[in-house]
């Protein structure tokens, strides 16, 4: 019998070259295998990606075969490349990432490369070296220099640069014809000079993504005798400055001091102060359509009341605030009906927060209990609103946790809450059981996620009781790991519930019961997908780690 025809691997080349660009990398490679055809599209899939670390393998290893093995990645490259341009292959994509051979030593390599792919039609190019002149043997360096032909590619519509990668002071001077260009991400990337990278984003009519982090400028200092000046990289970007992009949507910003952005259709905006101290400025004024504000590390100022008074009408399309180890007054008012979604992670000295947001759909804090428990009001809210609270917490501190949920106001929102708690061991074996009893019965919330608990029995039933004194989940996850929770506490936990007696019961008197004998059923089920019912044990068995056994409680 004939074999039937193949009818996939006779479907055009591009649709072929798009089923690849769907799959991961190495099973896009074994199709190569499969026949004369699927190696004939292998061969010309215009995604090209090359990593060091494929070549190189582990260490430690001896230096003659490190030395043998980067010679054989530069071929591979070099000649992979030269059979592209040679044919007139089109190359959409070059990944190039370098992590264990010194730039240095293949910078002439690479020049032929990028001038190779930028010569064949190139769309995205991300090119991830080592982080340059922290991580030099030789003393300071000055990166790998970017070729001007990079910033000559009209069809390059993505550029992502990382690593020891200088943007030379010459591109001040130079024609840069970034025409396609939306999304442009540079990270630890050394500037010639202060305005270079500037200069080079106001040469980009179409972008709509900037992302710039962990920038570097190199100061020249002087030389000794005659030696010839050199630079250093101890400066900062200090500030950054955007008008004239009608397409930007959304910047991310990291370690820039000030940062000034006239872009009618910005719609997100993310900043990071980064490691200085010294006061920032920020000015989006102009951008009346943001939408998204994330804000992290504002610890040189204090973030106020009335800031908060005069940033939703700047912004009257808001509707996501996320502020992240931020300083704050000991009490704010958050003012919207725009809003919907609330983050307040780590944020200092914050002792009450009263939200008037009835569209509001996601409120997140994040923080320690035990230092502070702030009273958390919400004056007006829907009732499609969702709680997330992630903490962590020392397990003497655990007696706290009841009075931080009843901060919470009204306790009625607190039905869709979900509690993630990280407990921090003691660092002693012999710590004696927190007693613990509550004045009130304790609020019914919708999920409490365990991520670590104390490894001694003991001390775990006592941190049972005290979160079951203070809430009422309707599931309760347990997170497996090794050392933050052992599969055998899980399985302690689960027998304790299942197999419950009046008289291991923790009520501290006649008078009133404990959410022990309220408890009336419990089942269990795996984060992983099982088809079918099995046992604790053989779930556990199964679990990778980090996933997560779900414990449904019924009262």
């Amino acid at each position: 019998m004939e074999q039937e025809e193949d009818r996939l691997s006779n479907l055009p080349k591009i649709i072929l070259h798009n089923i690849l660009s769907k799959m991961p990398k190495k099973d896009a490679a074994r199709t190569s295998v499969l026949s004369k055809d699927w190696a004939d599209t292998w061969f010309t899939f215009p995604i090209l990606y090359f990593s060091d670390d494929i070549c190189t393998g582990t260490f430690p290893q001896p230096r003659a075969d490190f030395v043998r093995k980067t010679k054989n990645f530069i071929e591979h490259v070099k000649r992979t490349l030269l059979r592209f341009h040679d044919k007139g292959l089109a190359i959409k994509e070059f990944d190039l990432i370098v992590n264990n051979i010194d730039v240095r030593r293949m910078s002439k390599d690479i020049d032929l490369w990028l001038k190779l792919v930028s010569e064949s039609s190139l769309e995205v190019l991300d090119l991830r070296l080592p982080d340059g002149p922290h991580q030099d043997e030789e003393g300071p360096g000055e990166g790998y220099v970017l070729p001007k032909g990079v910033i000559e590619g009209k069809s390059l519509t993505k550029l992502v640069l990382m690593g020891g990668i200088r943007v030379d002071p010459a591109f001040m001077n130079h024609s840069v014809k970034l025409f396609s260009l939306r999304v442009l991400s540079l990270w630890a990337v050394i500037s010639g000079h202060e305005k270079a990278i500037e200069h080079l984003i106001s040469c980009c009519p179409l972008i709509e993504h900037i992302t710039l982090k962990c920038f570097s400028v190199l100061i020249p200092r002087r030389g000794i005798g005659n030696h010839i000046p050199q630079s250093d990289t101890d400066g900062v970007m200090k500030s950054l400055s955007m008008h004239g992009l009608q397409k930007l949507k959304t910047v991310d910003v990291q370690g820039i001091q000030e940062v000034y952005i006239d872009a009618p259709c910005l719609e997100n905006f993310n900043y990071c102060a980064g490691d200085f101290d010294a006061p920032f400025k920020i000015d989006l004024d102009r951008c009346k359509n943001l939408k998204v504000l994330d804000l992290l590390s504002l610890k040189s100022i204090t973030i106020t009341d009335n800031w908060f008074v005069d940033l939703f009408p700047k912004f009257p399309f808001l509707e996501s605030l996320k502020l992240d180890n931020c300083k704050m007054s000991d009490r704010i008012n958050i003012s919207s009906v725009q809003l919907k979604v609330l983050e307040l992670s780590n944020c200092s000295n914050l002792k009450e927060v009263n939200i008037d947001a009835p569209n509001l759909l996601s409120c997140r804090f994040c923080g320690r209990v035990g230092d502070s428990e702030p009273i958390i009001r919400f004056l007006r809210s829907s009732s499609q609103l969702e709680v997330d609270l992630q903490h962590t917490m020392h397990y003497l501190d655990l007696g706290n946790l009841w009075k931080f949920l009843q901060n919470i106001k009204p306790q009625n929102v607190l039905v869709l809450a979900s509690l993630s708690l990280f407990i921090v061991q003691p660092t002693v074996d012999a710590v004696t059981p927190v007693v613990f009893q509550v004045p009130s019965p304790p609020p019914r919330i919708k999920h409490l996620h365990l991520r670590s608990v104390p490894n001694n029995e003991i001390l775990f039933s006592s941190v049972l009781n005290i979160l079951l004194s203070s809430c009422c989940p309707a599931t309760i996850s347990l997170t497996w790991h090794p050392y933050f929770c052992r599969k055998s506490l899980i399985e302690f936990f689960y027998d304790k519930l299942m197999e419950r007696k009046d008289d291991d019961c923790f009520c501290s008197s006649t008078d009133t019961k404990c959410w022990w004998h309220g408890l009336k059923d419990m089942k269990i089920r795996s984060s992983m997908k099982i088809e079918e019912e099995v046992d604790l044990k053989t779930m556990l068995e199964s679990l990778p780690i980090r996933e997560n056994i779900n414990f449904m409680l019924e009262f």
